[in-house]
């Protein structure tokens, strides 16, 4: 009996099927236009401009889109650092402007003045309070204040702004005196708000008050009021209108209302109370030293203190 076995399968060449794989890849790569992306292959390599190839870690597929945000970006990036930078030297550059190394002084009033001695006061200060070194920190009524306990004949102390590189202008005002006022031994003078100092830049004033009492006094303190030295002024003028000239003012011992004036010309001294209108004193005065200057006495004083009477000794 005869089996009736089908045809084997005839196998298909090997030479054959490695030429209809390179068919389909000559396929593949006439659609793709190039040999890159292929089914079932590994990466290799890229078009990019990043990418060199494809073992590179910092290579990245940009498109000119992404590549042009890329650079905008890397640009604001670069204007930030350059602008922080500029901003930091100018700090640097203002921090030194507004630095106090170096200090220079000056009058307000055009006067010759010992700079070294308050270029060396306020430097002091600075040590003290070194952030006031810079300008903008400076405490002008605390320099002020150092100022009028170290050297007390400087009324007022203000910055004058820059003087150069690191150099600060210092503008200073120093008291005037009124009279002059000898404590003891020491010559002292008092301002209009009664503030005495030892050290005087400006004319002697005509006025010296000499101080009999027994209160202790230095400079920098205020050794006479307010009350006290515009007493002293009016009757100065006033006396000076009606022809007399004031040369002393004495401040007797025991008492803070009397004052005893010394007229030019006259010896004896004036008795003046501080509660009574200077006005009245002063006309009482000059009809009492018309009377002795007639007569051609000369009394051991003169006191006016009693309203519409002269009494003498």
């Amino acid at each position: 009996m005869k089996l009736g076995l089908g045809k084997k399968r005839k196998e298909q060449p090997q030479r054959r099927r490695v030429s209809a794989e390179r068919i389909a890849e000559k396929r593949e790569t006439g659609r793709t236009g190039n040999a890159i992306f292929r089914r079932n292959r590994t990466l290799v390599g890229s078009l990019s401009p990043q990418v060199g190839s494809a073992s590179e870690l910092t290579g990245d597929l940009r498109s000119p889109r992404a590549h042009v945000h890329h650079l905008t970006a890397h640009r604001r990036m670069l204007g930030t650092i350059f602008i922080l930078v500029v901003g930091a030297i100018g700090l640097l550059f203002w921090l030194i402007y507004e630095f106090t190394a170096v200090v220079q002084v000056s009058p307000t009033s055009g006067i010759a003045i010992d700079q070294s001695r308050y270029q060396h006061a306020i430097n002091e200060y600075f040590m003290t309070h070194p952030l006031e070194r810079l300008r903008v920190l400076l405490n002008e009524n605390g320099l002020t204040s150092y100022l009028g306990q170290v050297t007390p004949e400087v009324e007022d102390a203000r910055s004058g702004g820059s003087a150069g590189f690191a150099t600060s202008q210092f503008d200073l005002v120093f008291r005037r005196p009124v009279v002059g006022w000898l404590i003891g031994a020491h010559q002292y003078y008092v301002d209009g708000n009664g503030v005495s100092f030892q050290k005087n830049y400006f004319d002697q004033p005509a006025v010296k008050i000499i101080d009999q009492s027994t209160v202790a006094q230095a400079a920098g303190t205020t050794v006479a009021s307010s009350r006290f030295l515009r007493f002293v002024g009016q009757a100065i003028v006033l006396s000076k209108a009606n022809g007399l000239t004031i040369t002393q003012a004495i401040i007797p011992a025991d008492t803070t209302h009397q004052i005893e004036i010394i007229v030019m010309g006259h010896s004896y001294p004036i008795k003046f109370s501080l509660d009574r209108p200077v006005g009245e004193q002063v006309e009482d005065m000059q009809h009492a030293l018309a009377y002795f200057d007639a007569k051609g006495q000369h009394p051991a004083y003169v006191d006016v203190r009693v309203s519409g009477k002269a009494y003498y000794k």
